[in-house]
């Protein structure tokens, strides 16, 4: 575990139910069209996954540091939003100085989810159900930073990333700690964020994890991250001679002890090594010069 992870745990343990589920007054009002137009089943919790409360959630990110990061860079007076009214997705917002689309910071959107596990190999897992938090979307931007050729524009960016997505990754999974669920699942669109958190990150099926690793070894070391991630985002990369397209697919960081085993075992290791070994990927020179052009009208987050 980083310095950095160990010292946001440290501070999660001096979290208190209270601090977390503490509701203002606002929030708990209710309105004639909450008292009367429809049952109790038809009104929404206050609660953000159930657990979170608009204040709790703030008073969290505080104590985490993370506002004050984005103090560093030059935001201040945020508006935070919260829509909680599908029990099934859930979005937390973050602007500053007003909610207008160009101070937006960060977005994110998550569920409740079941995933049953299938193993191509055997194991004590097979068929097992697990419930995990899963990212539906995640957006984290810098507006008031410009791309360099240092930090080029990535597949899905409107302006530069904030620099901070270790920090909301480890506190999601302290969110799914405190939630009691087995993990953390993400289904990355772009190959970019499958690589930047493979450290944390696994793919459930070892063959995406053997894609990736395969796609890591035949090109990070001839091409620059945002080559590969374009490359592969205008399909001028190719996978064993043929055409190549990205196919989004379940990666979990592992809270439950079975879960983390699988993905430890030697029978998964094992397996994906075997499968990386029937991948190789090469970038189409003709076809990226011709396409590389539409990064500049790519759409954006």
């Amino acid at each position: 575990m980083s310095k950095k992870a160990k010292r946001l745990q440290k501070i999660s343990r001096r979290l208190t139910t209270h601090q977390l589920r503490r509701l203002q007054e606002k929030d708990v009002a209710l309105g004639y069209g909450d008292l009367f137009d429809g049952g109790a089943e038809e009104r929404s919790s206050p609660y953000f996954l159930g657990y979170y409360s608009p204040a709790g959630i703030q008073y969290a990110m505080e104590q985490y540091g993370f506002f004050d990061k984005l103090r560093e860079k030059g935001y201040d007076n945020f508006k935070f939003h919260m829509n909680i009214k599908d029990p099934y997705k859930q979005c937390l917002a973050l602007y500053y100085d007003k909610k207008v689309a160009d101070n937006l910071l960060a977005e994110l959107v998550v569920k409740r989810k079941h995933i049953t596990v299938y193993p191509p190999f055997p194991s004590g897992i097979h068929g097992r159900n697990f419930e995990v938090i899963a990212v539906e979307w995640l957006c984290m931007q810098h507006p008031k930073e410009r791309f360099t050729p240092e930090k080029p524009r990535l597949p899905g960016q409107k302006y530069p990333g904030l620099g901070l997505g270790y920090t909301i990754m480890e506190i999601l999974v302290i969110m799914s700690k405190r939630l009691r669920t087995a993990g953390l699942l993400n289904i990355p669109d772009h190959f970019h964020n499958a690589q930047m958190y493979s450290r944390e990150f696994h793919y459930l099926e070892p063959v995406y994890e053997a894609k990736r690793r395969a796609i890591a070894r035949d090109l990070l070391n001839r091409y620059s991250l945002s080559t590969v991630a374009w490359a592969i985002d205008l399909k001028c990369i190719r996978e064993n001679g043929h055409s190549f397209e990205w196919q989004p697919a379940e990666q979990v960081i592992p809270i439950d002890r079975d879960l983390r085993d699988y993905f430890d075992s030697k029978e998964y290791i094992q397996t994906t090594n075997e499968l990386s070994e029937q991948y190789s990927y090469s970038l189409d020179e003709k076809k990226w010069e011709e396409k590389k052009g539409e990064i500049e009208i790519s759409k954006t987050c």
